[in-house]
């Protein structure tokens, strides 16, 4: 049982660990891959999806007032399914955009496919309804396409002091370093628009996508973490609601790997795809460690480990006031707990062929 319970726990901690730690260490081996930059200022269409978010979206028209990039430059398209009073928001708040309305609510994916359209700009940013731009964003992320290798650009997520979102950071930097990203988030996608291809209805992670779709056509795909926006923190059920979606999107979209080039593959395995299977690495391992640590002390102390982590994630989430340094650690163990806990229902709701590509707001 002993010899069993370790190799079981070197599987489960060994697989967690490559996912967590050593594939961004093995990024920053990989040679650079330098790219060109440049200062002009080309038409953008800003196109942004939305579904009931009234003052979420309010507040982002509202905004983009505020961006450093010449207005005469700009063309802003709102994706609307079903909501009326929405589309009448947009009218009232910034009356120069375009409406691109549909009756039937068909999800995100088909919004977007219908509103591009409609979209002139040379450069298509595609941004959720729910995060602010930062005012220099559309700036920073268009001077890589002086590039022409450079078939989008993907922006920095917009949560705040969130452990997380500086995890990702640094993997996205590593990733471009040497190569293309693995990961872009909806919040900023700034796409060549000769290069943007129809979204087919049924994908759920329409970033993911793309991303793979511009790849494997022969693009590369950086990351520009001054292209960056602001988004209100959500509560813990909306979190739970959201991650939990992201993660069956992503199991659905495993096919999508046919094709691209082999070193990508590898990257979206490691970065995204190795998520999927987190939570039940760290399963494995916890499990493990407890059945084996009678037998010796090197388990028992992973165990002891495992469970005073998880322990102080749930006190945090649970609004436990714990001192000093263990408030930032209890804080960053939540986040941790409560993602993992999510794309592991996400696989399971993906395995049952339950996901809706229809997406749902989750403020």
């Amino acid at each position: 049982m002993s010899a069993l319970a370790r190799a079981a726990f070197a599987a489960g901690a060994g697989g967690a660990g490559w996912v967590l730690a050593g594939y961004p260490a093995a990024l920053g081996l990989l040679p650079r891959r330098p790219w060109a930059t440049g200062s002009e200022r080309p038409p953008v269409t800003i196109l942004i999806p939305a579904f009931r978010e009234h003052e979420a979206l309010r507040r982002k028209l509202v905004a983009l007032e505020l961006l450093d990039y010449p207005s005469d430059r700009l063309q802003v398209i709102v994706a609307v399914d079903e909501d009326e009073e929405l589309a009448a928001l947009v009218a009232r708040v910034r009356p120069g955009a375009l409406v691109s309305f549909g009756r039937v609510r068909a999800g995100k994916a088909a919004a977007l496919t219908r509103a591009l359209a409609d979209a002139t700009g040379e450069i298509v940013l595609l941004t959720d309804a729910n995060n602010v731009l930062e005012p220099g964003s559309v700036a920073a992320a268009v001077r890589h396409f002086a590039d022409p290798r450079i078939w989008a650009v993907a922006g920095r997520r917009g949560e705040q002091d969130s452990p997380y979102d500086r995890y990702e950071d640094l993997i996205r930097r590593l990733e471009s370093r040497s190569g293309s990203v693995a990961a872009m988030s909806g919040e900023f996608m700034a796409v060549r628009r000769e290069r943007l291809p129809a979204f087919p209805a049924h994908v759920v992670n329409d970033d993911l996508w793309l991303l793979g779709e511009l790849v494997r056509a022969g693009g590369r795909v950086v990351y520009e973490p001054e292209a960056g926006s602001v988004e209100e923190p959500v509560g813990t059920r909306a979190e739970m609601a959201r991650r939990s979606r992201i993660g069956a999107g992503r199991a659905m979209l495993l096919g999508e790997l046919r094709g691209m080039p082999k070193g990508f593959v590898l990257r979206v395995l490691s970065h995204k795809h190795g998520r999927l299977a987190l939570p039940f690495l760290l399963v494995l391992a916890l499990l493990a460690s407890l059945a084996g640590s009678r037998s010796g002390r090197g388990l028992r102390v992973a165990a002891a480990a495992q469970l005073a982590g998880y322990g102080l994630g749930v006190a945090s989430g649970l609004g436990a006031r714990l001192p000093g340094p263990l408030a930032r650690i209890g804080r960053a163990a939540w986040q941790f707990t409560l993602g993992n806990a999510a794309i592991g229902v996400g696989v399971v709701r993906a395995a049952r062929g339950r996901q809706d590509v229809r997406w749902e707001a989750v403020r």
